[in-house]
């Protein structure tokens, strides 16, 4: 069992407060993965859980024992940074069995925790060469290797992928899932890639200034995003934002006129929102179709992608705007185009950036 509960942890470096009021619960054996762009105190906060920071305020539970004020080697934690730091005068097997040698473990309790870990990351026959005769995705297996032999109820990975090229990437982001399912253990997982959360976590947590934005699992925050925030940084390409004015709030729903665009009715709770306010309409490009639809955008740039089409431009209200079509969408480079949103994929956002809930199917005005 390795359950984490993170409650009010604060953080702040003299006058800079960089972390405000976490609240996680981490359950035992799962991936949790933090993401947010760089200076979000994501990596603030997992240095706090490794024990390498002290946390301002708040309290760090693992299985129910409150470990602020442990050592980091009492924690039952292993932590596996950015750079490999890798012994380079050193065998692969004696890189993985250094922590091992540091605690005089025997020497056949030594092999073998050596040889089984060595057998999960498929490095069995690369024990005797050096770090330097090795690929950076198996360096950082090694890396990995090193934190296995501890047996740590948590791993803690600090972007151990941002130094590879974006296919070792990929090779990476699978075999950690792989590492994940075989190990049975509780994985916390940082990155600024939300490529990387969104395909290997059990649930998500986005942080903004310090703060948590939304905790959930990849589909909930990329159907459901509870703020702007959320629902531009999850998803590839980024959801698009369209400005409107709400013209009505009736039975049917909340009734925008999208500025240069279509008028729709959107099935929202529109409580604190009257007619005359500003909001924005979210549409991902996967959701926007080629058709008569009161969406007109000027076309600067297509990327065909084979399967998909990816289409940049401009509203005939000046903002800009991107549309996944297919492959074979009969669109051009400076001309126009003309799209249509499916109001049920349509999400609203009022001038906080919070998103107004959903309450029903919307419809379109025609």
């Amino acid at each position: 069992m390795a359950t984490l509960d993170l409650k009010s942890i604060g953080k702040s470096f003299g006058d800079a407060q960089v972390l405000h009021d976490i609240e996680l619960s981490i359950n035992d054996k799962e991936f949790i993965v933090f993401v947010g762009p760089s200076g979000c105190g994501k990596s603030t906060l997992l240095r706090i859980i490794a024990g390498l920071e002290e946390a301002t305020t708040g309290s760090l539970l693992i299985d129910g024992d409150d470990v602020s004020d442990a050592h980091p080697i009492d924690r039952g934690i292993s932590m596996v940074f950015q750079s490999y730091a890798l012994y380079p005068h050193l065998s692969v097997f004696e890189n993985i069995a250094f922590p091992l040698r540091v605690a005089k473990l025997s020497k056949s309790v030594l092999e073998d925790k050596v040889q089984r870990a060595a057998e999960i990351l498929q490095l069995t026959d690369k024990l005797n060469l050096k770090p330097g005769q090795l690929s950076g995705g198996q360096r950082q297996r090694v890396a990995i290797g090193r934190s296995i032999v501890r047996e740590p109820k948590i791993f803690l990975f600090d972007e151990p992928l941002s130094n590879l090229d974006a296919a070792l990437r990929g090779d990476m982001r699978v075999e950690l899932s792989q590492l994940h399912r075989d190990l049975r253990a509780t994985m916390i997982y940082v990155t600024h890639d939300q490529v990387e959360a969104m395909t290997m976590a059990d649930r998500i947590v986005v942080l903004n200034q310090g703060r948590v934005e939304q905790f959930g699992t990849p589909m909930e925050l990329y159907h459901h995003p509870a703020t702007k925030f959320v629902a531009a940084f999850i998803g590839q390409p980024n959801m698009n934002f369209l400005p409107a004015t709400v013209t009505d709030v009736g039975d049917a729903g909340l009734c925008v006129q999208v500025d240069a665009g279509p008028a729709l009715v959107l099935p929202v709770e529109s409580a604190g929102v009257s007619a005359g306010d500003r909001v924005e309409v979210g549409i991902r490009p996967e959701d926007i179709t080629q058709g008569a639809g009161g969406l007109n955008i000027n076309v600067s740039v297509v990327e065909r992608l084979g399967g998909i089409s990816i289409t940049y431009g401009t509203t005939d209200g000046g903002t800009r705007l991107c549309a996944a079509l297919g492959g074979t969408a009969d669109i051009r480079e400076d001309q126009k185009a003309e799209l249509k949103l499916e109001p049920k994929d349509c999400h609203v956002f009022d001038s906080a950036g919070k998103v107004l809930r959903r309450r029903q199917a919307p419809v379109l005005v025609e």
